[in-house]
């Protein structure tokens, strides 16, 4: 499972990183904290634009 972090998460990642991680990681406790959103195309498109104006 792809997801776009949406903060910093100790041992995974850093903000506005794609990261893959097992579903039940994913669905039971990083999208349900806030941590992070699924990596949908558009989600991913967006993000390519916002890194791109920073």
């Amino acid at each position: 499972m792809e997801l776009i972090l949406k903060q910093d998460v100790q041992n995974l990642g850093f903000k506005d990183d794609v990261v893959s991680v097992k579903p039940g990681y994913g669905r039971n406790f990083l999208i349900p904290q806030g941590a992070a959103i699924l990596a949908t195309p558009s989600a991913k498109k967006v993000l390519a634009e916002n890194l791109k104006q920073k």
